[in-house]
């Protein structure tokens, strides 16, 4: 590829991958490769979490001692900027799952704009443990395995993408979908980056139990989706999300000594 041309087709698949997962409004061109995107999608969580890490810093100096009013009020924001896209797919595949009595009905469920009561109450769930979580690290100054829940959440949602089928052809995340083996290889890829800078941010134990326990969670589920309903959906690209930024969080928590 002509090094000329390669900075602005990544600049492309970075304002795509931003487009998709939040409402920054960035301005410039889409990619015109969709799974390019995919290689972006840490860097997203990595932003988001940057977000957190400058209004801890901020509000630390003010004497700002309710950590748990900032926590509930962190989780606020970055779910709004992420135009609550993951915890929606939460509540609909919760609907599905739990009222869906075979493949047909689940799909069918999925598509429903509607919210019941497995949805509603997946996503109440979902977020308080968040926010209990965010006010655990939080009161011990540690915002920094909060932000690596948000960017290896985002890079197992390009793993699902590229190594499971999708459920249905009108999925949304079928544009991303990469056919070949070599670009199933650049997002492994990148979740080992992912996982090497944790190492050296964080510590190899940490980036270790970062990826594993996102890994497991998101497989685990994964191949729930595909005995279920044959693959998965965009739905189910958000509730994985959801999912792994848990699993994160309470394995970091587990450590705790």
């Amino acid at each position: 590829m002509n090094p000329r041309v390669c900075p602005p087709l990544m600049l492309h698949d970075m304002i795509t991958a931003f487009r998709t997962l939040t409402i920054i409004p960035l301005p410039g061109k889409d990619t015109d490769d969709f799974p390019r995107a995919l290689l972006f999608f840490p860097l997203v969580g990595a932003s988001l979490g940057f977000v957190l890490i400058l209004l801890f810093a901020g509000t630390t100096p003010l004497g700002l001692t309710h950590h748990q009013i900032f926590a509930a009020l962190s989780v606020a924001l970055i779910t709004w900027l992420t135009g609550c896209l993951h915890v929606d797919g939460l509540g609909d595949v919760a609907d599905a799952f739990g009222a869906g009595k075979g493949k047909e009905q689940i799909l069918q469920i999925l598509k429903d704009p509607r919210m019941g009561s497995f949805g509603v109450t997946a996503i109440v769930l979902d977020l308080l443990i968040k926010v209990w979580c965010w006010h655990f690290f939080f009161s011990r100054g540690e915002v920094g395995t909060v932000l690596w829940s948000l960017v290896f959440a985002r890079s197992v949602q390009g793993l699902l993408i590229a190594v499971v089928p999708n459920a249905r052809p009108d999925s949304i995340a079928g544009p991303f979908r990469i056919a070949t083996t070599s670009g199933k290889a650049m997002v492994v890829l990148s979740l080992l980056v992912t996982g090497t800078i944790a190492a050296f941010a964080a510590s190899l134990s940490a980036a270790l139990m970062y990826a594993a326990s996102s890994l497991v969670v998101s497989a685990l589920f994964g191949l729930y989706c595909v005995k279920k309903i044959g693959g998965i959906t965009g739905d189910c690209v958000g509730a994985a999300n959801e999912l792994a930024e848990v699993s994160v969080l309470l394995s970091a928590i587990a450590m705790v000594k």
